[in-house]
């Protein structure tokens, strides 16, 4: 039985301005048919535009509505044609290890583009009925994890004084040390400090690409896998269902056996969904802002903070101790003049 379901998804937007069996020959001992119907509903959980409020990034926390068959052919030696069976254990002796705990297995889809977001799915849950003595006995064999991470490049011209930019502090790079540029050394150290800060984010002048890579995938890695699904208890629930049974007496073979083991399979399966939606609710909605204390912004100004040192010390190898004036927008006052050597402010941090 497998359940599956979009949880909504956590992302950086890189702007703080904002079946069928098929294939079955005698070589092929073994094929399993997953069929299922998933909720495709879900909403993206996206960073909010500066000035904007942020969007629900909940996601449901109802049991999953889906149903599967699990379909397993086998070809036994000699035979010509393959024995079907629903719902039950190949008799393959690679597959014969049962009732021991499975490890969350699988990875996210990485794509170039579409905004910066990590978008996990539920994990689907693999299990057969396999005979213990005088019992039949539910066994999961998976517990499968996947989603789908976005990563859209920040630009970078390392030899060009344009914004927006990757900083490349480096003589003939694209980081100067002229009042009211905003490549000046420190303006783009104050548009890259104030990232994990309210009102923050990336941008809109200085970001990087490395940034917005480890914002997504700590979502995954420390939200998901290291959050949300320790927070539903899967070892417990692998333990719970390994643990369900029903007797041979009242049912004659193992397709009888899994319907009736299927909705208590199902309803702890879902307890463990629950958990984990509601811990991701309470990860993502709360803190993936900036400033929030969110797993993703703190990775991201990590890779910032390399960045910040950099162009600092090579301020400090030039002898830039000047802070920058501001460039002025439409309709402002006209900035004042450049600060007397010696006599300027300290460089914010």
């Amino acid at each position: 039985m497998s359940h599956t379901r979009d949880l909504h998804r956590a992302s950086e937007m890189g702007t703080r301005a904002g079946a069928v069996a098929t294939g079955m020959t005698p070589g092929k001992r073994t094929l399993v048919e997953m069929q299922y119907e998933p909720d495709a509903s879900h909403a993206r959980a996206q960073e909010a535009k500066a000035g904007q409020a942020e969007p629900n990034q909940q996601m449901s926390t109802e049991a999953p509505r889906t149903q599967e068959t699990q379909v397993t052919s086998v070809f036994r030696k000699g035979a010509a044609s393959p024995e079907t069976v629903v719902g039950q254990r190949a008799p393959d002796p690679a597959m014969e290890t049962v009732h021991q705990a499975v490890a969350p297995n699988g990875s996210p889809t990485v794509v170039s583009g579409g905004g910066n977001n990590c978008q996990p799915s539920l994990p689907v849950l693999d299990w057969v009925v396999v005979e213990d003595g005088t019992n039949w006995r539910a066994d999961v064999t998976a517990m499968r994890v996947s989603g789908t991470i976005h990563i859209t490049n920040w630009p970078s011209n390392p030899s060009s004084m344009t914004v927006p930019n990757t900083a490349n502090p480096v003589d003939n790079g694209n980081i100067n040390n002229t009042t009211g540029s905003p490549n000046h050394w420190q303006a783009a150290i104050d548009d890259m400090a104030d990232y994990d800060t309210s009102g923050g984010g990336a941008g809109p002048n200085w970001h990087s690409t490395a940034a917005s890579t480890a914002h997504e995938w700590a979502h995954w890695n420390e939200d998901f896998l290291g959050g949300a699904i320790p927070a539903g208890n899967w070892t417990q629930t692998n333990a719970d269902i390994d643990l369900l049974t029903v007797p041979k007496s009242a049912h004659a073979d193992a397709a009888a056996a899994r319907t009736a083991l299927a909705p208590r399979v199902n309803a702890r399966f879902n307890q463990f969904i629950t958990a984990l939606a509601n811990h991701w609710n309470n990860v993502v909605a709360p803190h993936d802002v900036p400033g929030g204390g969110g797993r993703g912004y703190a990775a991201g100004a990590r890779v910032l903070s390399g960045l910040i040192s950099s162009v600092r010390s090579y301020a400090t190898t030039k002898g830039w101790t000047a802070t920058p004036t501001p460039a002025p927008g439409p309709g402002a006052t006209p900035a004042p003049g450049p600060t007397p050597p010696g006599s300027g402010g300290a460089p914010t941090p």
